[in-house]
């Protein structure tokens, strides 16, 4: 008798719950569709403007920035996380000054940030396999290659960067004299992560007679130092561990990215159904910018 009982309340829970979380998920989609018919009659050079003004006056406020932002794009469909979303959140990482930004996808169809580069006005080049370099975003040029004030297409003049008479830059990019740095954007695969590992530890397993790998065994520093060698030597990344990843996923889990990789990063779940925009981006940084990091003490 009891245990029925005990059943029948989980089960009451249990459908509260679900009924609490589908209101919620369909206030925010119901939200994020307001926002997006406010900005759908916008122009585009409207929204950009609004949002770098919002997000320079948030930079002056925050205490600290990510030099390195993560993005971890989980399973979950309803989400609705597509280029879009990934294209914005690069424009504004890219306003702020971040200086790189790293995306791990785990769907099969997922967003490639390769493609997101061709669609987009801006300079940028492949500086190895699935490893970007990003700059401003240009807006005009008049020639193939060179425009009527002398720079070139992606922003970039002879002797520097040249401000016209509307006071901005030559790809139109520039706010009250600030411009965009170059960015460096990373997309991270599946063999980046346990399978790679796997494979290196496999390597080992294979040459364990040897004496290089004997030595290794018999002093442990010496052992992780010589994984971790390996590890930066495969995926030729030189940048600094995340400090922020935003997680976008109903439950936070870092879905196989490496713990070493992720040592001091602060995770913060997008809230499913939200709409991601400059102050929703900038909602998270408020909340990094929050959290002390006392390492141990």
């Amino acid at each position: 008798m009891i245990d029925r009982l005990y059943k029948l309340i989980w089960l009451a829970v249990h459908i509260i719950v679900s009924i609490y979380e589908t209101l919620c998920f369909l206030y925010l989609r119901f939200q994020a569709l307001i926002i997006w018919s406010y900005d759908f009659w916008q122009n585009s050079a409207s929204i950009t403007r609004r949002d770098r003004a919002y997000l320079l006056g948030c930079k002056a406020e925050l205490t600290k920035l990510p030099k390195h932002l993560n993005l971890i794009i989980g399973p979950d469909q309803l989400g609705c996380v597509n280029e879009s979303v990934v294209t914005n959140i690069l424009s504004y990482a890219q306003i702020l000054g971040i200086d790189c930004v790293s995306l791990y996808d785990v769907r099969s169809e997922g967003v490639s940030v390769k493609q997101i580069f061709k669609r987009r006005k801006s300079y940028w080049k492949e500086l190895q396999h699935n490893q970007f370099e990003l700059g401003p975003e240009e807006y005009e040029s008049t020639s193939k290659d060179i425009n009527k004030n002398g720079c070139n297409v992606n922003g970039y003049a002879r002797n520097g960067n040249i401000v016209g008479e509307n006071g901005s830059l030559c790809n139109g990019n520039a706010y009250k004299n600030i411009s965009s740095a170059h960015m460096k954007v990373y997309q991270i695969s599946n063999e980046d992560n346990r399978p790679l590992l796997a494979k290196i530890c496999r390597k080992l397993f294979q040459q364990r007679d040897t004496s290089n790998v004997q030595k290794l065994l018999a002093d442990r520093k010496q052992l992780e130092q010589h994984i971790s060698e390996e590890l930066a030597n495969h995926m030729q990344w030189n940048f600094v561990d995340p400090d922020l990843s935003i997680i976008f996923n109903r439950d936070t889990c870092s879905f196989g990215v490496l713990p070493w990789q992720t040592r001091f990063t602060e995770f913060q779940t997008f809230e499913t159904g939200r709409y991601m925009n400059a102050e929703n981006f900038a909602n998270v940084l408020y909340k990094y910018s929050k959290c002390e990091q006392r390492w141990g003490k």
